[in-house]
């Protein structure tokens, strides 16, 4: 007899030891995995929080801001930073919910529920502070373009045309989005899409 078959005796003999996994344990296998990457999802956005909140308060002790005083537009810094406080503090909320949501689910079914609503509540948290960053920013350029004396003068002192400043600003804008967004996917693509694995394994187990 050779090894291979002698491996396959050895395995069936072995295939009645091993310990079956039943439907609740499959399932709580499952949910121990989605809550983990749903705990993580709300971690990554608490410490992205305080990224921003360090970068703000490190501009205002350098006296950054200080230059939008004379560019007439402190108000509009104010009430983008808040806005964008709020929906930050907003998203963080519905993850941590999410997570508390997924931790006491009882169900299959309810659990494929939480799930997608919690990517969906992530591709919402992108999709929103990118529109929000480019709104705003092109929002800021345009005012300072045709609405300030001072930006306009410092443009024709420097030669420099007004449109090609925009130009300029929206392809940077671009990039840095571009960035963004692919630092997005990289850290919360990763986690939404092991949640989905999840859900199409919960799919098997209800089948």
């Amino acid at each position: 007899m050779d090894e291979l078959e002698l491996l396959k005796k050895d395995w069936k003999k072995q295939e009645g030891v091993l310990p079956r996994l039943s439907y609740k344990d499959i399932y709580q296998m499952i949910l121990k995995k989605s809550s983990s990457m749903v705990k993580w999802i709300f971690i990554i956005s608490v410490l992205e929080f305080l990224l921003w909140a360090s970068i703000d308060i490190i501009f205002r002790l350098s006296g950054k801001y200080d230059d939008l005083a004379g560019l007439e537009v402190p108000g509009f810094s104010i009430i983008s930073i808040i806005i964008s406080y709020c929906i930050l503090i907003y998203f963080m909320v519905r993850f941590y919910l999410n997570y508390k949501r997924i931790q006491a689910t009882d169900s299959a079914k309810v659990l494929m529920q939480n799930i997608l609503k919690t990517r969906r509540t992530v591709k919402h948290y992108v999709w929103f502070n990118l529109s929000y960053v480019a709104l705003t920013t092109i929002s800021l350029v345009t005012y300072l373009a045709f609405f300030t004396d001072q930006f306009s003068n410092q443009s024709s002192e420097e030669g420099v045309s007004v449109f090609l400043v925009i130009v300029i600003t929206i392809v940077v804008l671009a990039i840095a989005l571009g960035l963004v967004a692919l630092f997005y996917r990289l850290i919360y693509g990763i986690l939404t899409s092991r949640l989905k694995n999840n859900y199409k394994e919960l799919e098997k187990l209800e089948e």
